[in-house]
């Protein structure tokens, strides 16, 4: 897991699984990590802002290129 990279950090986990997917859709892998109990305790992510979507290093620039769509249409998610 040491080649995994934070690309961005969200508040809500439904918002990292639409990153998610339109990663996906780029064939990009990513990885949700988020301290919420495996979904059971959302509101413990929320409280600690904990939701991370994981890439591999060299998919950086593709995943940021993607994800800009992202910020210029819903404006989620806060960066690095």
């Amino acid at each position: 897991m040491s080649d995994l990279k934070n690309i961005r950090t969200f508040t809500q986990r439904f918002e990292a699984e639409i990153a998610q997917g339109l990663l996906s859709e780029q064939g990009i892998e990513s990885f949700i990590l988020a301290d919420d109990c495996g979904g059971q305790r959302p509101d413990l992510a929320v409280r600690m802002a904990a939701v991370q979507l994981l890439i591999r290093e060299e998919d950086t620039e593709k995943a940021r290129e993607t994800l800009q769509i992202l910020e210029e249409e819903f404006e989620v998610g806060e960066g690095e």
